[in-house]
């Protein structure tokens, strides 16, 4: 099959809601496996968010008969599981389902619990849906074996961490990163109306894991407004170190030497805090500040790439993801002014090497290396 033809994986936020939405209705599969990828980090949150689903549905039932077990519990037995499988319905025909959540450690200790409920979901007269949550490596692996002896009633779904980085054919664009795609998706659930380039704004703040994205959005849904703009979100977070990472790429990307190492300066003497009022490590904040240089630096690259091949502004703005007019437009005109595209490599070069200070040779002092960052970007204001 041709890479034109092939039929692209949903991402994880989508298979997330779909089956959300299955298990409000009760149109669960006989027998869900939530699992780990085999490769890359596995995203617990949106299997804990369907078992949820489940759980409500469940007990939202009238004559069903419903077992909701915790696998990772230090005292669990596999009694009541397997009286449960092998019974009929208390209720004389109703329903009957179960919810087994971090199942990894029970069926690793207890080695015939996972071929029972194989058993049972081949079974007709056995529970209507299942629903189980295998976390781990282990749980990767034993996804893999139980898929190959089930049969069509069974679906297997392995969640990892959303992208958080724009997919390389809208390289510029951070609305269109998967956590970016995600946070408009629960944004419009709340009924709050991300305008262009709020949700990725939202990820360069917040990160790319669901947990810390859906608060960001519980925060933004207090306020009075339908739809929330990029400049609010900065707005909002104007006085936290997020706010902070935004203020010191502007001043490296304007050679602004000065601000930067005043930013810098009041980091090192007051520490750091986002938005929410969490303390940030300092390797955290370092990451943070570099990840929202990068992200502004390849937008104003390609503001500034489209302008020298002829387009104007409102055009080169739409080629890198902003808004055509407003405060963020003013900012990258501003930018555009004062640099060029070798300046623009140059910071570049400065992150990688930044990077590598801290990444590669272990140097303590996050800040330093950001501190000479700014002063190799400083530009001369003299005539």
């Amino acid at each position: 099959m041709s890479a034109a033809t092939r039929k692209r994986k949903p991402d994880p936020g989508s298979v997330c809601h779909e089956l959300c939405e299955l298990a409000a209705r009760g149109k669960l599969p006989k027998l869900l496996l939530l699992a780990p990828p085999p490769r890359g980090e596995e995203e617990s949150w949106f299997a804990e968010k369907i078992l949820g689903k489940a759980r409500e549905r469940a007990r939202a039932t009238d004559g069903i008969d419903f077992l909701d077990l915790d696998g990772g519990v230090s005292d669990f037995e596999p009694g009541p599981v397997e009286a449960f499988l092998g019974s009929t319905s208390l209720f004389g025909g109703g329903q009957r389902a179960l919810v087994f959540g971090r199942a990894t450690r029970a069926f690793t200790r207890w080695k015939k619990l996972s071929k029972q409920i194989l058993d049972a979901a081949k079974d007709p007269s056995g529970p209507d849906w299942m629903v189980l949550q295998l976390d781990g490596a282990a749980g990767s692996k034993l996804a893999t074996a139980m898929s190959k002896d089930v049969g069509e009633e069974f679906r297997l779904e392995r969640f990892r961490r959303l992208y958080g980085d724009p997919p390389p054919w809208r390289p510029n664009d951070l609305d269109a990163s998967e956590a970016a795609q995600f946070v408009a998706s629960q944004a419009k659930l709340l009924g709050i109306r991300l305008l262009p380039g709020a949700s990725g704004t939202l990820v360069q703040i917040a990160g790319a894991r669901p947990a810390e994205l859906c608060q960001a959005l519980e925060h933004f849904a207090l306020l009075d407004s339908d739809s929330i703009s990029e400049e609010q979100v900065r707005e909002t977070v104007a006085h936290s170190a997020e706010g902070s990472a935004f203020e010191f790429a502007e001043a490296v990307l304007t050679g602004n030497g000065a601000s930067a190492f005043a930013i810098l300066s009041r980091l090192r003497s007051r520490g750091l805090r986002s938005w929410d009022g969490k303390r940030i490590a300092s390797q955290d904040a370092f990451s943070m500040l570099l990840s929202v240089l990068a992200g502004e630096r390849r937008r104003t690259a390609a503001a500034l790439a489209a302008m020298e091949e002829g387009m104007s502004f409102p055009e080169a703005c739409k080629e890198a993801g902003l808004p055509a007019t407003g405060p963020i437009a003013k900012r990258m005109e501003r930018r555009i002014r004062s640099t060029s595209s070798s300046r623009l490599t140059e910071v570049l070069h400065s992150i990688r090497a930044a990077e590598c200070h801290v990444k590669r040779e272990g140097r303590r002092d996050n800040l330093k290396s950001l501190e000479q960052l700014a002063f190799h970007n400083h530009r001369s204001r003299r005539a």
